[in-house]
């Protein structure tokens, strides 16, 4: 069983103000991992924020500009942390697999017209996506593979929009495939709770740095963890395609 923790950046606004992306973010975690990617952000904490007391709730954003829990903390040790945090992720030999949907919402809203809600589109491409890296795995370790979606609860909004939208991906497929190896409605919960969940928090801010801002620094610790075969990267896609960046080439 494959668990795919989904978050987000930016948000699916057109207002002064909105973000110029939407990003939509898995992990997928194989059930036997969760002890130890759990323990990489108790880690973190342990090292950077030792009085901290309790589990302290670790997000990039925040973290990054020194907002609510953070804002007494130095810059230097917020910064050291979060790079911290990356390196720890990017380590993760087995059982850690990301994917995220970008969508440049001006470009996407020109080409259809406002007819396609940006987050149905990111979610069914995500789905999409989870549901062709269960069917390589099932074919790779000869058994049954398959996969469920839990999300945050803190917007009821749309938790209610993405049930309804798994639920009709499962009946008639998406606009590539049938959703045929994830199951079950979404589960919602407190991402306080879930250290996971945390972690899609820093892997989603990644893909947004560099998609909103051109800071190519996070993504490029963790690239390595997106879904690919043979070199071929499956799992971080921008939409409409023709938004799509590549990492520059180190030299």
């Amino acid at each position: 069983m494959q668990i795919l923790y989904v978050d987000e950046s930016g948000d699916g606004g057109t207002s002064k103000g909105s973000s110029k992306h939407l990003v939509l973010t898995g992990a997928a975690m194989a059930e036997a991992a969760w002890s130890g990617l759990s323990a990489v952000m108790d880690q973190v904490q342990a090292t950077h924020f030792p009085s901290a007391g309790g589990k302290l709730e670790l997000h990039a954003s925040p973290l990054r500009s020194g907002r609510d829990e953070f804002k007494a903390i130095p810059k230097v040790q917020r910064y050291a942390a979060i790079d911290d945090i990356y390196a720890r992720i990017a380590d993760v030999k087995d059982g850690l697999t990301l994917f995220s949907v970008v969508v440049d919402k001006k470009a996407f809203l020109a080409q259809y017209k406002g007819r396609v809600d940006p987050y149905e589109s990111a979610f069914e491409n995500l789905c999409t996506m989870f549901n062709y890296f269960l069917k390589r795995l099932e074919t790779a370790n000869d058994r049954p593979e398959r996969g469920i979606i839990v999300m945050d609860q803190s917007t009821p909004a749309l938790a209610n929009q993405m049930r309804t939208l798994l639920a009709r991906f499962q009946a008639s497929g998406t606009r590539w495939d049938k959703l045929s190896h994830v199951i079950e409605t979404p589960f919602f919960f407190d991402s306080k709770i879930s250290r996971i969940m945390q972690i899609v928090d820093f892997a989603s801010y990644a893909v947004f740095r560099w998609y909103e801002s051109g800071d190519e620094s996070y993504l490029r610790k963790i690239d390595g963890l997106f879904d690919s075969e043979l070199h071929k990267k499956h799992g971080l896609k921008c939409y409409p395609l023709v938004s799509t960046k590549q990492l520059p080439t180190l030299p």
